[in-house]
């Protein structure tokens, strides 16, 4: 499993389920949310490797700018929204996978290609 945040990239060993537990097992410095939000959203990853600065880390607001998760596709091998409103922690991932978090607004694009993330030639994601 490979874990890209933004321009950083880790592997992470063995089959780590979702995107949020991949994420935490990157060694990157991750820290989760409290929930104390007006959506109650407990868990949600509010920082990363301490980016945004000054976030207090107590809930999203409706506008604001969030860690967004990608995940691969094939056909083309390219990035796609996680789908899922639910956060990274509803975001299945499996072994061999890529998953990329980039934070902003909702309309954030990942700043690398998958290609440029993994780079073993012929790799695709797998199907999970």
């Amino acid at each position: 499993m490979t874990v890209a945040v933004g321009v950083l990239v880790r592997c992470v060993p063995g089959s780590p389920g979702d995107a949020r537990t991949a994420l935490e097992r990157s060694g990157l410095a991750v820290r989760l949310g409290d929930g104390s939000g007006p959506y109650g959203d407990s868990r949600y990853v509010c920082r990363v490797e301490d980016l945004p600065e000054g976030d207090p880390c107590t809930g999203h607001r409706d506008g604001a700018s969030f860690w967004k998760v990608w995940r691969t596709g094939l056909d083309p091998v390219a990035w796609r929204e996680s789908g899922t409103q639910d956060g990274p922690a509803a975001v299945r991932v499996c072994p061999g996978g890529l998953v990329g978090f980039v934070f902003g607004p909702k309309t954030a694009q990942m700043p690398v290609a998958p290609e440029q993330v993994v780079t073993t030639p012929g790799w695709l994601p797998p199907r999970c």
